[in-house]
């Protein structure tokens, strides 16, 4: 996927939902990790039809809590 992806409220519908492989990309691991995730409980999805969708306030969530603050 190309460009970056904004997590404000501001996102298009259309970008609020992600794919598996663009949410992937947004966190720089492999689609079969995002799937491990969920698996795990760690990354929450949105079931539509066959398919699951990942909320990008979801991806920003999951960043934050894994994110360390650096030591001072």
């Amino acid at each position: 996927m190309t460009g970056s992806i904004s997590f404000d409220s501001t996102v298009p519908i259309g970008r609020r939902l992600l794919t598996v492989l663009e949410a992937a990309d947004a966190l720089r691991i492999s689609r079969s990790s995002v799937y491990r995730l969920f698996d795990a409980g760690q990354l929450a999805w949105v079931q539509i039809g066959s398919s699951r969708r990942v909320a990008s306030k979801e991806i920003e969530r999951f960043i934050n809590a894994h994110t360390e603050e650096a030591a001072s």
